[in-house]
Order: C-alpha cells, then structure tokens, then sequence
C-alpha cells in the first residue's frame, strides 16, 4: 500500500491486440489496486480489425473502472493518447503499450516523484525483443540523432511516462506528432516551458505475442519523418522571430 493515495489515468493503446490486450489491462489494474491508487483506464481501440473490440468491451462490462474508446481507423499512437487524455478525469496520466503492462515494482519506482515533477520519464535499462535493425534504429534514435538535433538531457526519450493532466487540459503543452515521436515532441515542449522532469529507471519487457509496434518499418519510418519536420519547424520559428 502507498502511503498517499494517488490519482491516475492509464491510457493503453490497442491496435490488433487480441492476444494480449485482456492480460495487459488486467496486469495494470492488479498493479493499480495493490497500490492503493484511485484510479482508471482508459482503453483505445485504434482501429483493430481482430476480435480486440469484443474482448475490451467485455472487460468493461467486468470492471466499473475502465472504459474504451474506439477510433474507426488506425491513427497511432499519439492520436490514442490524445483521444484518452480528452477522456481522462484523474491527476495523472500514464500511456501504457499494451507490451509493457505496469507491474507493482515499475509503478513504486515512479511515484515518489510525482509529487514534485511534471512529468516522470522511465529510462530502460536494457532493450529487451529487439532484434539488429530495431537496435540500429532506436540506438540511432535516443543516443544520437535526438541528443544532436533537440539536446534534451535525457537518457530515454521513448519510454513510458507520467504526466501531470493538466499540463494538457490548460494547453501548457500541445503535440501535433501521431507516430512516436510525440513522446519526443511532449519533452522537447516541456524543456522549453522549463518544466520539472525526472528520470527514474525502468524494467522492458519482452512481448508475450506478435511484434513490438515500435519495431515495424512502417512506424520506424513514420517516426524519424515527423522528428525532421519537427526539426525543421522549430528551425522556421527561430528565424523568424
């Protein structure tokens, strides 16, 4: 049990998760109950053309504390998180992939700073599930090309994080990005606003079924697309002032 009741908001993404997406909710609501938190999550069915929407909307029918919400298309992940925090009642809010389920020892590493942070950032100790080309890409990604183009300070820039919810609702941080550079794109903002942010270690997990979402050409694509133009914008801004 923690010592403070803490308000949280779990956003998970599901795009053809119907192998997974039942034990990676239940997971995270066990985790959230042990702790004590006042709590709900938030499910997004982004477009799953598998039996995921069957299987959330019976959670919901099981548990008073998650709802689903359902995007007709695939949007990503950033319009998920988007779409959840619009949703969203509680003081903090965490995106959780369905891949890496809160677990009772990940959640007590990030809550005793939550009190004095705006966001909490999980920084992996190992990458687990890649394979060569997903390790080229993310080490290109977080230790090179971010660092060298945004000069953030930050180990991780592409991991689970919490945010303070109102940080969103009063517009103090706004992101466009629906790959996963809107991870990026959140920090970089909060940088900018002089925001606190801590970093706190993190345990990845291998997935159980399919392939990590992350590791896809398409979505590795997509990505490194958005951080250039995301670059190039902020370089228009500068000149222009």
């Amino acid at each position: 049990m923690t010592s403070k009741k803490y308000s949280i908001s779990a956003v998970i993404p599901a795009y053809n998760e119907e192998q997974s997406i039942r034990e990676a909710v239940l997971r995270t609501l066990n985790t959230f109950q042990v702790l004590g938190l006042d709590f709900e999550i938030i499910i997004i069915n982004d477009g799953s053309r598998d039996q995921t929407r069957e299987i959330v909307l019976a959670l919901v029918n099981d548990y008073s504390n998650i709802q689903v919400l359902h995007h007709e298309k695939n949007q990503g992940s950033g319009a998920a998180f988007e779409t959840g925090i619009a949703h969203a009642t509680k003081d903090y809010v965490v995106f959780v992939p369905v891949d890496n389920p809160l677990d009772i020892e990940d959640m007590r590493t990030y809550l005793p700073r939550m009190d004095v942070c705006d966001i909490v950032v999980g920084s992996r100790m190992e990458r687990v599930g890649y394979g060569r080309l997903a390790r080229f890409a993310s080490f290109t990604y977080n230790r090179i090309l971010i660092p060298l183009l945004f000069n953030i300070g930050l180990e991780d820039v592409n991991w689970i994080s919490i945010y303070r919810r109102n940080l969103f609702v009063d517009d103090v941080i706004t992101f466009n990005s629906r790959s996963l550079f809107w991870l990026v794109e959140i920090l970089i903002r909060a940088k900018k606003k002089q925001l606190i942010i801590a970093e706190v270690p993190a345990r990845m997990k291998k997935r159980l079924y399919g392939r990590p979402t992350c590791t896809r050409p398409t979505i590795v694509f997509q990505t490194f697309v958005e951080m250039i133009k995301f670059f190039l914008a902020l370089r228009r801004d500068k000149k222009s002032r």
